[in-house]
């Protein structure tokens, strides 16, 4: 038998093959192979036809398989079959401040249904009849983003009825369906109803037009044919609901209760929170990593994987989702029983935020039940914090091809490090690789090679400097914090903002005549604001300093002759007054200027270079022979060459891209 090669099916080798072919066949008879010859049009014609199906053919391979699969659609469809449904967008909720002018003698309720809208149009609802307690002036009441539609459908009791509803984005969780005005249970799938179950199935498709499926008579109840069907739901949902403080200001009618004939009340509506919750639909990329994850739970949680899929995959109807959840064990007595749940949510442009108190409140009561539909073993606590978000800013140099515009390949550059963080690959507790940064830049059409000068990891504060007096328009002063990363922002509530350019210099709202720096190194800063802020504004600022982390490494094994010990450690930049180097027993201990003391020799070098990491070291003695001589220090998250450690409560978000073309 021939040897078959899978692998050759382009068009150039499966003309070879057919030319081979032929020759062989037909060696008599056909022996013209001219370009200009209808046989070779039929030749060509053939591999391009066959070219086209392996192509087709390849395609249909990869999609049927999780880790090759791109198309949306594919990946929805592997998802059904092991029970998990792509999240489709997720709305918000917001607590607002509801008043009243004057206290009534009977509650005021703000009815279901009513809605309030912000300055650009997003549309947030009453779910439910929400009170002002009688005798009160106020309350804080709950509103959900969304917009409530009504469909109505008659059975033509057919087994497996499928109804489409009449509009796309429907909000996770929000439909109640209705059969002859009685309510129907949702279940995740058929099988697990019988011949008496009232029960409907609800997939999306890749539009996220919902589905409502209903049973056969054995795996759930037919809806008597020419009965009706009402399906009520909300549409939205996304990143839109996630809104400022102060974007919901209106006056809606209450009534009072009780009342006949109604009588009602105005009551002003004001957002003091920003809103929380709302997401944007699951991501192929973001199925791709947690399908084979939400298998392995088996719908329970027994592992830190476990809590982190089911705290991700959860959703409350009203309150939304979080953009991820990271399980880590506590283990402290006496509380090694204890998981802490760290958690993110995400603002109206996609930046990691914390989530609302109800969000987490709801995310515990999911995980704490004991009753029906518990998920957790019952000895194991749970806590729920906010987790960490780690700013990486990214200095590259890119070589760019000369058929590319420079500028061009900059912004594909900068695009790409967005959607890298965006990914899987930079989820909550994992370290970011340089290698991933590396891949992400090099893969941009137009660049022939790149050097990563610098990643740097930040947390970010918002430190208030004071209270204006009205007379003093320069602010001085120190940040507790340094080294700072080049991000410093100062801000007064009248209004005026002044911005670092990247290099130390503050611009925007100054007084020209200023010094108005800030000093990264020693976080010293100094702004000359263009008008004297008005008495009793707040003057705050925003900035990110540079972390840390512990590092420690053997750096030598001592001959029992030798006291001095030269060499550098793995992971510089070494952290100012944190460099130690011992042999068991001696110890040699940086004094925050480069110079090393204790046991040491007055006569050696005794120093560590911060920038570089490189120690000389001469202890006052000989250590024994075989002891090993071990360093201790922090590691300045400022480097061009190391990957940065992300612990289980941090996540990496992108900072600031600077790309440098030549």
């Amino acid at each position: 038998m021939p040897t078959i090669d899978y692998t050759s099916r382009d068009f150039s080798t499966i003309m070879e093959a057919l030319k081979i072919h032929i020759q062989t066949k037909f060696s008599a008879t056909w022996k013209d192979f001219y370009a200009s010859q209808m046989g070779m049009a039929w030749m060509e014609l053939c591999a391009y036809i066959f070219d086209v199906l392996s192509f087709y053919l390849d395609v249909q391979a990869n999609e049927s398989y999780l880790p090759t699969a791109r198309d949306r659609e594919s990946i929805l469809n592997i998802g059904k079959m092991v029970g998990y449904q792509l999240r489709p967008p997720t709305s918000a909720s917001v607590t607002v401040l509801c008043s009243i002018s004057g206290a009534q003698g009977v509650d005021v309720i703000a009815q279901a249904g009513t809605q309030v809208t912000t300055g650009t149009g997003v549309v947030f609802e009453f779910l439910t009849d929400q009170r002002i307690p009688t005798g009160q002036l106020s309350a804080n009441l709950t509103v959900a983003e969304g917009v409530t539609q009504n469909d109505t459908f008659v059975s033509d009791g057919a087994t497996f009825q499928r109804l489409q509803l009449t509009l796309a984005n429907v909000i996770n969780g929000s439909i109640t369906v209705t059969v002859n005005g009685v309510e129907w249970t949702q279940v995740d799938s058929l099988v697990y109803g019988d011949e008496t179950s009232q029960v409907y199935a609800l997939d999306y498709d890749v539009d996220n037009f919902g589905y409502v499926s209903f049973g056969n008579g054995t795996f759930g109840l037919i809806p008597p044919i020419g009965s009706t069907i009402a399906v009520a739901y909300r549409i939205g949902g996304g990143l839109q609901g996630n809104i400022n403080v102060g974007e919901i200001n209106q006056t809606v009618q209450g009534y009072l209760d009780g009342t006949l004939p109604a009588q009602f009340a105005t009551v002003t509506v004001y957002n003091a929170d920003r809103g929380s919750g709302g997401l944007e639909q699951e991501t192929a990329d973001y199925a791709r990593y947690w399908i084979p994850r939400w298998i392995r739970t088996n719908g329970r949680a027994v592992t830190e994987e476990d809590f982190d899929t089911l705290g991700t995959a959860f959703t409350d109807p009203t309150l939304g989702s979080f953009a991820a959840v990271k399980a880590k064990l506590k283990q402290e007595v006496p509380e090694l029983n204890t998981i802490e749940l760290y958690t993110w949510a995400r603002d109206s442009v996609g930046d990691l935020v914390a989530a609302s108190a109800a969000l987490k409140a709801a995310l515990f009561a999911y995980f704490m039940n004991n009753g029906p539909d518990a998920v957790r073993v019952v000895c194991t606590d749970v806590e729920v914090l906010d987790g960490d978000v780690v700013y990486i800013d990214v200095d590259s140099t890119v070589k760019v091809d000369s058929a590319y515009a420079a500028a061009a390949v900059s912004s594909a550059v900068t695009s790409a490090l967005d959607e890298l963080f965006s990914s899987s690959l930079t989820l909550p507790g994992q370290d970011l690789r340089l290698s991933h940064i590396y891949d992400a830049i090099q893969g941009v059409d137009g660049v022939t090679y790149a050097t990563i000068t610098s990643v740097t990891a930040s947390y970010k504060l918002t430190p208030t400097l004071g209270t204006a007096v009205g007379v003093i328009a320069q602010w001085t002063g120190t940040f507790a914090q340094l080294p700072l990363a080049s991000s410093v922002r100062f801000e007064t509530t009248g209004g005026q903002v002044v911005t670092d350019d990247g290099d130390g210099n503050l611009t925007g709202d100054v007084n020209p005549t200023g010094v108005n720096t800030v000093n990264y190194e020693t976080a010293a800063y100094n702004v000359t604001f263009a008008a004297i802020p008005v008495a009793g504004e707040i003057v705050t600022a925003e900035l990110r300093y540079v972390l840390d982390y512990q590092r420690g490494e053997l750096e030598d094994t001592a001959n029992g002759t030798e006291s001095r010990f030269m060499d550098a450690v793995a992971y510089p930049p070494v952290v100012e007054n944190t460099f130690a180097l011992t042999d068991g027993t001696q110890v040699a201990v940086d004094d925050g200027s480069g110079n090393l003391t204790g046991d040491v020799d007055p006569t050696g070098n005794n120093v560590v270079n911060y920038s570089t990491g490189a120690y000389d070291v001469t202890f006052t003695l000989p250590p024994a022979a075989s002891a090993e001589i071990r360093s201790t220090y922090r590691q300045k998250l400022l480097t061009p060459s190391e990957d940065i450690p992300i612990t289980k409560y941090q996540w990496a978000e992108k900072g600031i891209f600077s790309v440098t073309t030549e």
